[in-house]
């Protein structure tokens, strides 16, 4: 999964590609909500439930979200801003896992061949620099999971992104557990204590290259989400 300032980053994005007057960017409770609802996803430790994943493809090395799903179960609620942040965290997941992360990696089997099976997987190719590694090494501080650590602040500061959230209601997603937000503000808070110059120091990710995804597929959320009459109440005052 992208990070939790990863899918901040892109949640901001969103939230400035709203007219000025919009109440999603200019209230502050709804804000929040908003911010809030983006993380709730990550508050528990087995996301199989809170993502919405596919049971059948569970054997996969990389399992996206179906965001519709959510979407449809919640269609009532959509006009509340932590049940869109929410939503929005699952397209993020879909975009980057289905669009983005191929063109970072390839996963091999035992015979250099390409693999989606996760219990094929022997080796992984870094598209960036040729590389190739173990899945051990991927997965591990020093390339995938490292590579979130080492953007954390250099995205806070270039994104402004919120320090203080406020853990005001719980919206009852059934899929999460509220009170696993406590968690995840703390690592926050410590994510942030990373220098701002490490992002030099990026091994799987392009950095720009992942900014401007972002950017590009927010903005086709924003669009489509325009159109959606449930979404048109975000913005109205």
């Amino acid at each position: 999964m992208p990070g939790y300032i990863l899918h901040l980053t892109a949640a901001r994005m969103f939230l400035d590609m709203q007219k000025d007057d919009a109440p999603i960017r200019c209230l502050p409770d709804r804000k929040n909500d908003f911010y809030i609802g983006n993380l709730l996803p990550d508050a528990v430790t087995d996301k199989t439930a809170s993502h919405f994943r596919d049971p059948k493809y569970l054997d996969r090395m990389v399992i996206w979200p179906k965001p519709d799903r959510f979407r449809q179960k919640y269609k009532d609620r959509m006009e509340d801003a932590a049940y869109l942040g929410y939503y929005f965290h699952l397209y993020i997941d879909y975009r980057f896992f289905s669009e983005y992360l191929p063109g970072a990696v390839e996963f091999l089997d035992s015979r250099g061949k390409p693999t989606e099976l996760r219990r094929e997987v022997c080796s992984v190719r870094l598209k960036r620099s040729g590389e190739r590694i173990t899945l051990a090494e991927y997965l591990s501080e020093q390339y995938y999971y490292g590579d979130y650590t080492r953007m954390n602040t250099w995205l806070c500061q270039r994104y402004h992104l919120p320090e203080k959230l406020n853990v005001t209601r719980d919206p009852r997603i059934e899929e999460t557990d509220y009170h696993g937000l406590d968690k995840v503000l703390k690592q926050l808070k410590d994510f942030r204590k990373v220098p701002a110059e490490a992002v030099r120091d990026v091994r799987v990710f392009d950095v720009e290259k992942l900014t401007a995804f972002l950017e590009r597929v927010t903005g086709e959320a924003v669009m489509a989400l325009h159109r959606d009459s449930t979404f048109q109440k975000h913005g109205e005052n």
